[in-house]
C-alpha cells in the first residue's frame, strides 16, 4: 500500500501567522513577508542598483539598458492605446508593470508564494485604479457619465442602456482582478498536481522503472515551468494594456 501522502493543491495558497509584533493587533504573515520580499527586490534592481552604478549618458551598462528597453517597452503599448497625452502617466504603468511581474516570478521560485494568485491583492489593484481613472475622467469630462447613453436612442430606452453600460463599466474592476488572479492560481495548481504525480512515479514504483517513467512527467513539468514564465509576463502585459486602453476611453468623446 502507497504511504505517499499529498496535500491539497490549494494549500500553496494559504495564509498564516509568521510571528507576532510587539503589537497585539499586528502580525506578521506569509503574506505579509513576501509582499516586503517583492518590494524589496524591486527597490534593490530600480534604486540601490542605479544609485551604486550612476547611468552612463553615451555607453550605458547592461543593467541601464534593460531599464531603459523596459520603460520603452511600456512607453510604446501606452502611445499605442492612448497618444502622447498620456505621459504622465507612465510612472503609473510602469509601477504596475514592475511590481505584478516582480510578484509573478517571485511565486515561480520553488516553495514560495505567489501574491498574485490572491483575489484580495488583484482586486486592490484593479479597484484602485478603477476609481483613480473615474475620478479624473470626471475631471477631465465634467458630462463623463452622460457618455453611457449612446447618441439618437429613445428617451424611453435610456435608463435601461444607461444601467447596461454602468454595470459594464463597473464589471471591468472585476475582469481585471479575476484574469490576474485565475490564471496565476490555475498555473500553480497545474505545477503542482503534475509534481504530485511525478513524485508518485519515484516513490512507489521505484522497483518498477519509476524513476524512467518520471522522466516524461519531469519534462513536462520543465515545458510547463517555461510557460508559466511566458504567462507571468503576459499577464503583468495584458492587465497594464487593459488598464491603458481603459484611460484611452477617458479621452474618447462619445460612442
Amino acid at each position: 500500500m502507497s504511504s505517499t501522502v499529498f496535500l491539497s493543491p490549494f494549500e500553496q495558497f494559504s495564509i498564516f501567522v509568521v510571528s507576532t509584533t510587539a503589537f497585539d493587533s499586528l502580525i506578521l504573515t506569509n503574506y505579509t513577508v513576501y509582499a516586503i520580499l517583492c518590494l524589496s527586490v524591486i527597490a534593490l534592481l530600480f534604486v540601490v542598483t542605479p544609485a551604486v552604478f550612476p547611468f552612463r549618458l553615451f555607453v550605458p551598462y547592461r543593467w541601464q539598458s534593460v531599464l531603459e528597453q523596459l520603460y520603452l517597452f511600456i512607453f510604446d503599448f501606452v502611445n499605442q492605446q492612448v497618444g502622447l497625452i498620456a505621459q504622465k502617466f507612465l510612472p503609473l504603468f510602469f509601477n504596475l508593470f514592475v511590481f505584478i511581474l516582480t510578484a509573478n516570478f517571485v511565486g515561480l521560485v520553488p516553495f514560495s508564494f505567489t501574491l498574485t494568485s490572491h483575489i484580495m491583492l488583484t482586486f486592490m489593484l484593479s479597484f484602485s485604479v478603477f476609481v483613480g481613472l473615474t475620478i479624473y475622467a470626471v475631471y477631465y469630462q465634467p458630462n463623463f457619465f452622460e457618455l453611457f447613453i449612446p447618441q439618437g436612442v429613445p428617451s424611453v430606452l435610456k435608463p435601461f442602456l444607461f444601467v447596461i453600460e454602468l454595470i459594464s463599466y463597473i464589471s471591468r474592476t472585476f475582469s481585471l482582478a479575476i484574469r490576474l488572479f485565475a490564471n496565476m492560481m490555475s498555473g500553480h495548481v497545474l505545477l503542482y498536481i503534475l509534481t504530485g504525480f511525478c513524485a508518485y512515479l519515484i516513490t512507489d514504483f521505484a522497483s518498477f522503472g519509476g524513476h524512467f517513467v518520471a522522466v516524461l512527467p519531469f519534462v513536462l513539468i520543465t515545458a510547463i515551468l517555461v510557460l508559466e514564465s511566458g504567462i507571468a509576463f503576459l499577464q503583468a502585459y495584458v492587465f497594464c494594456i487593459l488598464v491603458s486602453i481603459y484611460l484611452g476611453d477617458v479621452y474618447r468623446t462619445g460612442h
